[in-house]
């Protein structure tokens, strides 16, 4: 069995490539960001391939094998990539240089990299290989679930809804509503705070009704995975990401426990810890 992971943003998509790595299984991401469109392949012995289209519409392949142990090494993210851009070794980085020219919306030969991603164990995001690229979790991207109108070109649906009905799909579902607040107000990747170029969230108040915002559309991401698999007749079925049995669910022989994910220790207290749980507090007591 091959399994398929539709989620929103921070639900866990570092810590299930880790957990398919551990049992020596392989992973693919698709971009789960701004385009440019990528996809990243990798292997449990530090293969990864790199695939996204130029602007003449070919396809480009980048291969690189890590020596290191890249196993629970968040220096080895879910965007890692071998060469600096600007000091950051990240392939969104790299694919948003002018110089790279990497599509936004694939009108060419990006498909072709698909039968590559559907080889693998877990395959992360697979709403780009249905038409649908962009933030995960973000309103823009919900409501193109809601619509149904991809944003991405020459996709062959047929071909993909075939392959995903053959998979076992998993949409993630977070239950522990402190623990969603918490990831989102000073979690990793947290929204700009008191920075005065940043006018949204240039104040406290600004900043805690943007976060406030940016949970609820991740909450509601859940549903548009879900409308949206219906639609397409995909079937799924829903994983706790505070209870779920990753071996249960994930035919997994072994798993970490869920304190050993390494993204916890990028929690950052922006502010002092009264008033940051207060924001959490205060979030859970108005959206429980």
């Amino acid at each position: 069995m091959k399994y398929s992971y539709f989620c929103p943003g921070k639900a866990g998509k570092y810590f299930i490539r880790e957990q398919f790595w551990y049992n020596n299984k392989t992973h693919c991401l698709m971009c789960c960001g701004e385009p440019p469109i990528y996809a990243v392949m990798s292997t449990p012995d530090g293969k990864f391939d790199w695939y996204w289209e130029d602007n003449s519409g070919s396809l480009v392949q980048a291969s690189h094998k890590v020596d290191d142990n890249i196993l629970l090494n968040h220096d080895y993210n879910e965007t890692w990539f071998p060469v600096e851009t600007n000091g950051q070794y990240s392939i969104k980085k790299l694919l948003k240089d002018s110089d790279i020219k990497a599509s936004r919306t694939c009108p060419g030969m990006f498909e072709q990299c698909f039968p590559h991603a559907f080889e693998a164990d877990i395959l992360v995001n697979p709403l780009v290989m249905l038409g649908y690229g962009g933030v995960l979790g973000e309103k823009q991207l919900s409501k193109l679930l809601r619509n149904r109108t991809p944003n991405l070109e020459n996709i062959p649906l047929d071909y993909v809804i075939d392959e995903l009905r053959q998979r076992k799909n998993v949409i993630t579902h977070k239950e522990n509503m402190h623990e969603l607040a918490r990831n989102f107000f000073i979690g990793s990747g947290h929204l700009p705070y008191k920075n005065p170029h940043v006018l949204f969230t240039d104040t406290e108040e600004k900043y805690v009704h943007e976060v406030t915002k940016l949970i609820n559309q991740n909450r509601q991401f859940e549903e548009d995975i879900a409308i949206l698999l219906d639609y397409y007749d995909i079937p799924y079925e829903w994983f706790n990401l505070d209870t779920g049995d990753y071996c249960e669910v994930f035919g997994l022989e072994k798993a970490f426990r869920k304190d050993e994910d390494p993204t916890l220790d990028y929690i950052k207290q922006i502010v002092d810890k009264e008033t940051s749980d207060k924001w959490i507090s205060e979030y859970v007591k108005n959206y429980p």
